[in-house]
């Protein structure tokens, strides 16, 4: 009998403690859902109340999707000089376009299209040119080729801008205009020759300067037509000018020892200089071969892209050259691709397809990769 008692008596504890967890449970279940909701539960409307009225408007707060980061491709082009040869195998295969015909859809597709223009252009007169002779004279219909490419700026900071004298640089300037190819780096005085060519893209404006090597009668003044020079103290003037007009600086450089693949000590300090002056990218031609890489305070310097279009087919580092695709992510430099050419027919570049002949030339530009990061 007193084990029967025993067995009830802890069957009627057990019930109370149930009872009491059960009452424990109910009243935090309450608490909680009278609680304030989590300050993180962002999904919820935002309870918004206007000065203007007495009631409470809820409104949903809109989701907003980030702004997706801009991107921009300009492709740099080496020497492009449409007189002597290369103009004689135009007009043998009656198309002002040939140089450019296997480069074009390359080009075509960047954002910009950048090259050193290395033969003036004169309206009338003959343009045969012959073999041998370094005073070139470009047909003005040879612009198609330009035009076919995509090319949109043309520097004519080089030796060659004044082979045909005022004449020269004044009929180049009326057909670019004319076909709507921006130019920089020579004009009738030295304040043209000095002026920037700005273009927005991705609401970001891009700057470019050029400059070249000579000294000479060839060099803009006051009142004379020419090239701008590599004066440094004129070209620290233009950049800082320029910084307050654009987002990201370019300086095209005309300059080093012909026929050598390493940067001479007048390109170095020059570049070095742009880019301490507030310069983001300098590239460089004139060698006619391919030249050095270097990243300077973190920012590119490509000395030599080498000839684009040139009829100097007695060397192969003569007739092999590189373009450079520059990809801009908003302001900031992402990426440098360097697609290796060589010059077929005295006059028509083509993109080199085989591994072993493309890693020759990016060896010649100190690079073991054709991708700049």
């Amino acid at each position: 009998m007193a084990i029967m008692e025993n067995k009830q008596i802890k069957i009627l504890i057990y019930l109370l403690v149930f009872i009491l967890l059960m009452f424990l449970v109910s009243a935090v279940a309450v608490k909680t859902a009278s609680a304030p909701h989590d300050r993180q539960a962002v999904s919820q409307p935002k309870v918004v109340v206007s000065a203007a009225k007495t009631e409470v408007d809820i409104k949903t707060l809109p989701v907003i999707a980030p702004t997706a980061a801009a991107t921009t491709t300009i492709i740099f082009g080496g020497d492009v000089m449409l007189s002597r040869v290369v103009g004689q195998k135009i007009e043998k295969y009656n198309d002002f376009s040939w140089p450019f015909k296997n480069i074009a859809s390359r080009m075509s597709v960047a954002d910009l299209a950048v090259v050193n223009l290395e033969s003036p252009m004169t309206i009338g007169g003959s343009h045969l040119v012959k073999t041998g002779s370094f005073s070139f004279n470009a047909d003005p219909r040879s612009v198609a080729g330009l035009n076919s490419a995509g090319i949109d700026l043309v520097s004519l900071a080089n030796n060659h801008s004044l082979n045909q004298g005022s004449k020269g640089i004044s009929d180049t300037q009326k057909i670019l205009t004319e076909n709507q190819i921006g130019f920089i780096g020579a004009g009738l005085n030295d304040l043209t020759a000095r002026n920037a060519w700005i273009k927005e893209i991705n609401q970001f404006k891009f700057g470019f300067l050029a400059y070249a090597y000579p000294d000479d009668y060839s060099v803009a003044t006051t009142n004379t037509p020419g090239i701008a020079n590599m004066d440094i103290a004129k070209m620290k003037a233009d950049i800082a000018k320029l910084k307050k007009q654009a987002d990201i600086v370019i300086i095209l450089m005309h300059a080093g020892t012909e026929y050598k693949n390493v940067a001479n000590s007048q390109q170095k300090e020059f570049a070095h200089v742009a880019i301490d002056a507030g310069a983001d990218l300098v590239v460089g031609h004139h060698p006619h071969w391919v030249q050095n890489i270097e990243k300077y305070n973190n920012k590119p310097i490509i000395y030599s892209l080498g000839n684009l279009v040139f009829d100097q087919m007695w060397s192969k580092e003569t007739q092999d050259g590189a373009l450079a695709e520059v990809t801009w992510t908003d302001k900031k430099i992402d990426s440098i691709e360097m697609i290796p050419i060589r010059i077929k027919d005295y006059g028509q570049p083509m993109i080199i397809a085989d591994n072993f002949e493309k890693n020759v030339i990016l060896e010649r530009m100190g690079l073991k990769s054709s991708l700049i990061r």
